[in-house]
């Protein structure tokens, strides 16, 4: 009879995929996996100690574990990891897994936003971070140090010193920092890009829905704050009051004659402009008629009654003039109309002269001319 030894000896003679599949379906025949083939966990260092007249698992396996939100366990073997990654190869082994990387990420499979946060709270420089590491008095001193410096060190003038930057140079830089369709398709390529696009859309649009302003204030104090917050946008998500007021009476009323499928709010619809590789969001969408409708705030879009093509409309920050304006809203209407069977533009203006009511049977009324 061969004893549990006797197989260590042998495998430390003979080590290999095959030698170490013998001995670990002889004692761990039930065990998890690789995910993707199917066969045994096995890596380089994957090998068995006999303890307590008992086989263990020594090295990488199934029992690998990376805490991150939870307990994740290694589910890929050192095969497949290699044909996607080949680059794991020349890796330095023993630090691999030491670290969270895409490598990681993809060994024990876990999410790349779970991934990044917890990144973060571990070794991101917060202010909570510091205080762990040097107690309340240090570590709230140190982070007034670093906010200080982190100020100083992107302004222009400091740029300019160390670097000789010219303003365009710094307005660049800037730019290709902000997380935009553009600069995440260029850093990542069209297909990751975009999925990393609708990812941010989507944390961002949570941010701005009254379930995120509960969720942080409470039910009373979040709705108060929510309210306050609508009523400051002129235009956007979440939507301005008066327009969600239109929406929802636009709603009520065609849905007494059909069921129809319709998008706004926190379920709304985009288009893809692939030659601009711009999103384009639409304010109401009916996708049984394929009918868009965009609500336009006088001051967000610089309704033609009120500026002249050289306003800067307030609180627009953004430095676009009123021409400026109108040039990106005609494009994006432009591109909406080649997608739709229709566009029906409001304003902000008309809305306020006609009502609610008579605004919402003109719009009914357009819908089926």
């Amino acid at each position: 009879m061969i004893t549990n030894k006797e197989f260590i000896e042998y495998f430390n003679k003979n080590k290999s995929k095959e030698s170490y599949r013998e001995i670990f379906n002889q004692y761990f025949l039930d065990s998890p996996k690789c995910r993707i083939c199917d066969d045994i966990i096995y890596y380089y260092d994957s090998t068995f100690t006999f303890i307590s007249k008992e086989i263990q698992l020594k090295g990488k396996s199934f029992l690998t574990s990376k805490n991150v939100d939870k307990c994740y366990y290694l589910n890929v073997c050192e095969d497949c990891l290699t044909k996607q990654y080949p680059e794991y190869s020349e890796k330095n082994k023993s630090r691999v897994f030491n670290q969270m990387n895409y490598l990681t990420e993809y060994a024990f499979d876990i999410d790349h936003e779970i991934a990044l946060k917890w990144m973060k709270d571990k070794y991101a420089i917060t202010e909570k971070n510091l205080i762990k590491k040097w107690g309340i008095d240090t570590g709230k001193k140190k982070w007034d140090e670093y906010r200080n410096k982190q100020a100083l060190t992107n302004t222009f003038e400091y740029k300019r010193e160390k670097y000789g930057w010219t303003e365009e140079e710094f307005k660049y830089y800037n730019k290709s920092r902000s997380v935009t369709i553009e600069n995440l398709i260029n850093r990542h390529g069209e297909e990751i890009g975009l999925k990393k696009w609708m990812d941010y859309c989507d944390r961002q649009k949570y941010t701005t829905t009254i379930e995120y302003f509960q969720e942080k204030h409470g039910i009373d104090k979040g709705n108060e704050v929510y309210d306050d917050f609508c009523k400051k946008r002129l235009f956007g998500v979440p939507y301005s009051k008066i327009s969600i007021d239109i929406f929802e009476n636009l709603i009520s009323k065609i849905n007494i004659k059909e069921n129809y499928r319709i998008y706004y709010k926190d379920n709304e619809w985009y288009s893809y402009d692939k030659d601009n590789k711009k999103y384009y969001l639409i304010d109401f969408y009916i996708r049984d008629l394929n009918i868009g409708i965009e609500f336009n705030g006088d001051v967000w879009h610089a309704n033609p009654k009120k500026y002249k093509p050289e306003d800067t409309p307030f609180p627009l920050d953004s430095g676009l003039n009123a021409k400026d304006i109108w040039k990106k809203d005609r494009i994006k209407n432009d591109f909406l109309r080649t997608k739709l069977n229709k566009l029906i533009i409001i304003w902000e203006d008309d809305l306020n002269k006609d009502g609610i009511d008579k605004t919402v049977d003109k719009i009914i009324k357009e819908i089926y001319e």
